[in-house]
């Protein structure tokens, strides 16, 4: 069996997870894993253990295979599993660390927001008409991760897409400083939600992201047209969709051309 096989991707390690059991995260694990996966049309590189860390902010150590992903969510909230594992999951299918240090780390972070509300969307249908074996009344929790989703979307001030280009001009700065502003993250992954709902091809582009040495890209124009070019070069036999998204959301026309 092979990293990238859905049963031995995910090890959850032993610790103070509260009131489960190893088996049951790992099937809540495992089902956003299968989401992710398939989106991406592509699994994790290796396999992924995942361990408790008692703070509130997980995360995935770099340059360590097999994966290491850490997470605060305890108990049986689902939910919070779900949208701290998919965020994490999402920063490994994006090769979050062969290039650690430039300046569009940000986007990669809002992209991680957003893959969390498409798992959690997502599940919340799966888990009501298939839900994961050993998970205890799992359809009727799946409404849940609905209103999980929901409840961040209700609390993420998005700007009409009109004056989106004009929001990203203002919070550039604070972004491209510290790339882990979840609320400014966050209406980037909003902004861009119903597009990736429209079209969920989308995320293959977004496993291509980090091929290429973004540190020489001073702009995210810069950024999104070498991405683009990574894709025609190297990607799926199809033309890239989700730089133009980009571009059309948060840079103005008269940028758009750069």
């Amino acid at each position: 069996m092979t990293p990238g096989h859905k049963e031995a991707a995910v090890t959850v390690i032993n610790g103070n997870w509260g009131l489960t059991s190893l088996s049951e995260i790992r099937a809540v694990l495992l089902s956003a894993y299968g989401v992710l996966v398939r989106s991406f049309e592509a699994a994790p590189e290796e396999a992924v253990h995942v361990s408790l860390w008692n703070r509130d902010c997980p995360f995935t150590v770099y340059d360590q295979r097999p994966y290491q992903v850490f997470l605060s969510a305890r108990d049986t909230y689902w939910s919070q599993y779900v949208y701290q594992f998919s965020h994490e999951l999402c920063r490994i299918l994006t090769h979050f660390d062969r290039y650690k240090t430039h300046r569009h780390k940000w986007f990669e972070e809002s992209l991680c927001e957003l893959a969390s509300l498409h798992v959690l969307n997502s599940l919340a249908t799966a888990w009501k008409e298939d839900p994961p074996s050993g998970v205890f009344e799992a359809s009727a929790f799946a409404k849940h991760h609905q209103s999980y989703a929901e409840e961040i979307e209700r609390k993420t001030p998005i700007p009409p897409q009109s004056d989106l280009p004009a929001w990203f001009n203002r919070n550039i700065d604070r972004l491209e400083e510290d790339p882990t502003r979840r609320e400014l993250n966050r209406v980037v992954a909003v902004s861009l939600l119903s597009s990736f709902r429209e079209n969920p091809a989308l995320w293959r582009d977004c496993g291509w992201l980090n091929r290429w040495d973004a540190r020489k890209d001073s702009t995210l124009s810069e950024y999104l047209n070498s991405w683009t070019d990574c894709l025609r070069e190297h990607g799926p036999n199809q033309e890239p969709r989700a730089p133009d998204i980009v571009k059309q959301l948060f840079i103005a026309d008269s940028e758009s051309s750069v």
